[in-house]
């Protein structure tokens, strides 16, 4: 059976950490802007939200894209559990992993399920990590840029990748969106501070040392991995320049093939220069289905120089050798 078309960047929404969480993430700008639930009257807008909370209307659009499995993640930038007690943070990423493993269980063929942390208490994520991999059976640990201001690769989140490196499960990485309150006008904390945070916990991954001390990770780079990939250069010339302040076992820049990067990066030109910096072999197909682009292949398909043989190993052979399937 040949492999499927996979999909990485996929959202899901859990009714309760939504509404819960309604005046506490950056889509409401914290509670300063008004975000009702959408209508049939509002179009795109009513359609991205069924999408993200009904199994079956994804399964309808993969039909109809041709799509064979969608990796599906807690849509991070209004169901984030960061602003909550930890005990309250455990239940409800319970309730979303569950939700997830639920779509998983009833269409195994179609779905990838992930699972969610609250990284505000170790004890606690790791206890949930092992609920989510050894009974849920959820094959993704789907993980923001920070938690509470602490960035992913700091010394505390160590356990975490310890049980991640240990159990061979992929990340995906995706952040929930900047805190800055300068950032909520214009909605410039998704316009630019998305592929900042992205850049953020690369950065944090690569100098706090995780990438050294778990080699072979398997982390998917939300959106491209954000703008580090294509500003490497200067973190290369801070360590020329200041060699005594880091402890790394190579440049900055070599660090970039030990990621994944997704096609979620709204422009051909800019995939392409991606696909230059880190090889085609690093790069997965991932849409940001459903409030990504109306046509989940257009970047791809028009992205200059690609093979037939290069969209199969971007949009099935690599995903395939990520998740496992292959």
């Amino acid at each position: 059976m040949p492999t499927p078309i996979i999909d990485f960047h996929v959202h899901f929404s859990h009714p309760e950490l939504a509404q819960k969480g309604a005046a506490k993430n950056v889509m409401t700008g914290f509670g300063a802007r008004q975000m009702p639930p959408a209508q049939p009257s509002d179009g795109w807008r009513y359609q991205v939200q069924e999408k993200c909370k009904t199994a079956d209307l994804q399964i309808a659009d993969m039909d109809k894209f041709g799509i064979g499995m969608h990796v599906t993640s807690l849509i991070a930038v209004t169901c984030n559990t960061d602003w909550a007690e930890p005990e309250e943070a455990f239940a409800l990423n319970r309730h979303a992993n569950e939700m997830n493993a639920e779509w998983m269980r009833k269409n195994p063929d179609r779905f990838i399920g992930s699972f969610t942390l609250p990284l505000q208490d170790m004890n606690l994520a790791m206890k949930e990590f092992d609920y989510a991999v050894n009974t849920l059976g959820l094959k993704v640990a789907s993980i923001s840029s920070n938690c509470r201001g602490d960035y992913i690769g700091e010394t505390k989140f160590r356990p975490l990748w310890e049980a991640i490196h240990a159990h061979n499960v992929p990340v995906f990485l995706h952040p929930h969106g900047m805190t800055d309150m300068k950032l909520q006008k214009y909605f410039l904390w998704n316009g630019i501070g998305q592929p900042m945070e992205e850049t953020r916990a690369m950065t944090s991954l690569i100098f706090d040392g995780t990438m050294d001390a778990f080699p072979g990770l398997k982390i998917v780079m939300a959106h491209g991995g954000g703008y580090l990939p294509h500003y490497s250069g200067r973190l290369d010339r801070n360590i020329e320049n200041n060699p005594g302040f880091f402890n790394l076992k190579k440049k900055p820049s070599e660090y970039l093939r030990d990621f994944y990067y997704d096609t979620c990066v709204y422009g051909s030109d800019v995939l392409e220069a991606l696909i230059k910096k880190v090889g085609i072999d690093r790069i997965t197909f991932g849409t940001d289905y459903p409030v990504g682009e109306r046509d989940p292949f257009a970047t791809l398909n028009n992205c200059p120089g690609l093979t037939a043989a290069d969209r199969e190993m971007i949009t099935r052979t690599t995903p395939a050798k990520i998740l496992g399937l292959a």
